[in-house]
């Protein structure tokens, strides 16, 4: 039997953030929790988007995202405390409390969220989301303190979630979500219409729910920005999915064919360039002057990716950086063999496209090959000259490059660190060594539990990019962790390790430490 109907009050957060020394601080402002706010709004809930790393209008960012505290487990946790957004859930009378979790390091913020709403009112519905939640779900589930866990996109989901709760009912029909029953996760699959395959019908994302008056204070969008501070940025994502299979990406798991549980979102989808501009004058309207592309895979398709930066430059929007990107797109086929592409970044550069991170990934062709889908042909693409072109055009463009794979032998590493050394030559701003991660939900992780790498039980607290948390590889973990440093002081300037190091939060921590003492 029905019980009676509820009026449901949504808070949407973004947890707080914990952090390594060595790692700089950013808020968080991510798409998914906005795409979700916009369904539920578009469905007639009343809903609320918190970012705990800088707080409501009431908090100050010396009170929240400039607020350091060292924790019991050595990182250090920004943003507002407990007790405060406890005091937010309670007056704002929330009654749902959805929390985002992307991050498996994030892992023990979203749980105490959680936590805290439950010690409010056991009665309120939370909801968690995101590629890391709906991959450890029975962590998330088990103490009861998360009702339900979403395995997918959660925007049409979310919505018939909470519109069942609001009847009433058992949330056990409900397509798409994860429940814990009997002492055990309960799957519910996701229904063929429960998937956006047309993200021209998605709702377009609440972006002024965000505190663009704090993020733009902060400039610290997701890459470290080299243009300076000042202006307002947001996030946007013209398309889903991506059409390689690296095994370090959650994307590899969530390939049409096997995963009934995601329902195929890695498969690349992608918005028309008239929906895009509509996204582009919203974002206009709000004051932002630079966008942030979330997309897995921006530039796939060169003659779209031509007229939406045609578009941005003609409304005068700057990028201030792109999440997804492969090398590959930078390249064309000619008759001699594959040259850069020289018009199409002149393009690109044109519409105001001045900073792009390239994501080398190795310099062993055999990491790549195995790793990295075989995307780049480290003797085909000459990436120094690909570097030089785009520093001549006017793009900045740092490297990223991995090195740590559990297979993987120090002389790869090297490889990788002589490959950093000539980038660095050829005009790269510096170049950021990251230890692979077997992040819940890529194959990289099921290799690492099928093969001794890393134990079922693991701490979440440690699975993060600098950290070498894979046991029984080639290479000791001590020694990846030695390699990385050693990479990454000798190969960058001295200039861009001190202004790192001055940005970290370990030097903030530091630095707060001096003022009390």
């Amino acid at each position: 039997m029905s019980q009676r109907r509820k009026e449901p009050k949504i808070l949407l957060i973004y947890p707080p953030n914990q952090l390594m020394a060595i790692e700089t601080p950013r808020p968080d402002g991510s798409l998914g929790p906005l795409y979700l706010a916009g369904a539920l709004e578009r469905a007639q809930f009343q809903v609320d988007v918190l970012d705990a790393t800088v707080g409501t209008s009431e908090d100050t960012l010396e009170s929240t995202f400039y607020h350091s505290v060292m924790q019991p487990n050595g990182l250090t946790r920004i943003g507002m405390s407990w007790e405060r957004i406890q005091e937010v859930i309670e007056r704002g009378g929330y009654n749902v409390v959805g929390i985002s979790s992307n991050f498996t390091p994030q892992t023990r913020m979203a749980l105490k969220v959680a936590e805290i709403a439950k010690a409010i009112d056991p009665n309120i519905l939370v909801v968690a989301g995101g590629i890391n939640a709906r991959n450890l779900a029975d962590r998330f589930l088990r103490d009861g303190l998360v009702d339900a866990v979403c395995t997918t996109e959660g925007e049409k989901i979310l919505v018939n979630l909470v519109q069942t709760w609001a009847r009433g009912e058992s949330l056990d029909g409900v397509d798409g979500i994860v429940l814990w029953r009997g002492g055990r996760c309960v799957w519910n699959p996701p229904k063929a219409d429960s998937i956006c395959e047309n993200l021209d019908e998605l709702p377009f994302p609440a972006w002024e729910k965000l505190p663009f008056d704090k993020y733009e204070k902060i400039a610290s969008p997701h890459g470290v920005d080299m243009g300076g501070q000042g202006y307002r940025y947001a996030p946007i994502m013209t398309s889903r999915g991506c059409p390689f299979r690296c095994l370090f990406c959650h994307i590899s798991t969530e390939k049409s064919g096997h995963a009934s549980l995601t329902g195929g979102i890695g498969d690349l989808r992608m918005k028309s360039v008239d929906r895009v501009v509509e996204e582009v004058r919203l974002l206009k309207a709000l004051g932002v002057t630079k966008v942030y592309f979330e997309d897995d895979s921006l530039l796939a398709k060169k003659a779209r990716v031509k007229t939406i930066f045609t578009q941005l430059r003609d409304m005068g929007l700057h990028i201030a950086d792109v999440n997804g990107v492969n090398l590959v797109h930078f390249y064309k086929r000619e008759p001699q063999g594959v040259e850069p592409d020289t018009e199409y970044m002149e393009h690109i550069r044109a519409a105001g496209f001045d900073q792009i991170v390239f994501p080398v990934e190795s310099g062993s062709q055999r990491v790549v090959d195995k790793y990295a889908s075989g995307k780049i042909q480290l003797e085909v693409l000459d990436i120094p000259n690909l570097v030089r072109i785009a520093v001549r055009l006017g793009i900045v463009c740092p490297v990223n490059i991995m090195i740590g794979f559990p297979d993987e032998t120090e002389a790869e590493m090297q490889q990788s660190i002589e490959i950093g050394k000539r980038l660095i030559d050829a005009g790269a701003p510096y170049v950021t060594f990251f230890i692979p991660i077997p992040f819940p939900g890529s194959r990289l992780y099921d290799i690492a539990i099928r093969d001794g790498h890393l134990g079922a039980d693991f701490d979440p607290d440690l699975l993060n990019w600098k950290n070498a948390v894979m046991k029984n590889t080639v290479v000791p973990p001590e020694r990846v962790v030695e390699l990385r440093d050693y990479a990454w002081r000798t190969v960058n300037t001295e200039a861009h390790v001190s202004r790192r190091l001055r940005e970290s939060v370990g030097a903030r921590w530091s630095a707060a430490e001096g003022a009390v003492t």
